[in-house]
């Protein structure tokens, strides 16, 4: 098998992934969700050349890591959306739609630290739309695809959410 192939069916999984990761309503089962799913991105984007990619989901893997022992502070935030502003910075031509991934990155960056399952929700849907928006650009289909599938299940995750608080378990 070659390295592109490998890569698409990586990618395929991590797009799958991606779409299952909407109906998860809590913090901490969407950060290991999310941390496999950059896992998988990453390996889909080492093997068809895209480093800039893996380092940016490792980034996002090791802030999640992060979040799920503490909560981020400040500092923190910082650091995570600067190390990701110079690394687009650097690796990209600077168009406005290479900002979009640092845009997405930095929308959950932020909202991660809130104890709302709604906050982070609403972030992820921030940088589902941030993703569409990068993807539709490059006529990306089959992610583009995906990211309106993500984008659906987040609403329902959302609507899941609401439900729940205003119709609290007797448990």
């Amino acid at each position: 098998m070659n390295l592109i192939l490998v890569g698409r069916i990586f990618s395929v999984l991590a797009c799958t992934l991606m779409v299952c990761i909407g109906y998860i309503k809590h913090k901490k089962h969407v950060l290991w969700a999310q941390n496999v799913q950059f896992i998988l991105f990453s390996i889909s984007y080492a093997c068809l050349g895209g480093i800039a990619a893996v380092v940016g989901n490792m980034v996002s893997f090791l802030r999640n890591l992060i979040c799920l022992k503490w909560n981020l502070n400040t500092p923190l935030k910082i650091f995570f959306i600067a190390f990701q502003g110079v690394f687009t910075y650097i690796t990209t031509q600077n168009r406005w739609i290479d900002w979009l991934p640092f845009l997405a990155a930095s929308l959950i960056t932020i909202s991660l630290s809130s104890k709302s399952d709604l906050v982070i929700k609403l972030g992820c849907i921030g940088s589902i739309i941030c993703f569409a928006l990068y993807d539709f650009n490059l006529q990306n289909w089959v992610v583009f695809a995906f990211d309106c599938f993500s984008f659906v299940t987040s609403i329902i995750g959302v609507y899941r959410i609401l439900k729940d608080k205003n119709n609290p378990s007797p448990i």
